[in-house]
């Protein structure tokens, strides 16, 4: 192969790998975000996410994202159980347990709440026809978009504990 052969090889390959490089720089899949608002009642959340552009600049916020059910339904189970357990702690009619201690093990937080961070993922295509909560019906795309960020699912909150939420 000739010396010209070899360059003109190495700078189609060298091109395909910028060309690769801006596909998937353009494609979304999922991120890691700050909780900045919560609405408990509609299960949607107001984002901001983590990593900034490659110059410095932070992204936009997102504003009323579907959160999916394992984000909260823990939350929502102990909050439904707590006069239950209130009234276990002081009523008990068991004598040798004349009060129980389920109370004060209660998580001091919610999971679900400003502040905390979260993995968003992306979907596949515009979502803003999707009825949305547990609707299984089949809906059709309002637009052409494909694995844009304003299509996020938050899907789960990293960190916390049992005690701190």
């Amino acid at each position: 192969m000739s010396q010209s052969q070899n360059e003109e090889r190495k700078a189609w390959f060298k091109g395909m790998r910028k060309l690769k490089f801006g596909i998937q720089s353009e494609m979304r899949s999922a991120f890691i975000a700050k909780v900045i608002k919560y609405d408990k009642k509609k299960h949607l959340a107001d984002i901001q996410p983590l990593v900034n552009f490659s110059d410095g600049t932070e992204q936009a916020q997102l504003l009323d994202v579907p959160v999916a059910e394992n984000c909260y339904i823990i939350d929502e189970i102990l909050e439904r159980f707590k006069p239950d357990y209130q009234a276990t702690d002081t009523n008990s009619k068991i004598p040798a347990h004349d009060h129980s201690n389920f109370v004060p093990h209660y998580r001091k937080k919610p999971f679900m709440r400003a502040g905390v961070p979260v993995v968003a993922v992306i979907l596949d295509r515009d979502n803003d026809n999707w009825s949305g909560g547990r609707s299984v019906d089949t809906f059709t795309p309002e637009t052409n978009r494909l694995h844009d960020i304003n299509d996020a699912v938050v899907i789960g909150v990293l960190g916390g504990d049992a005690i701190n939420g």
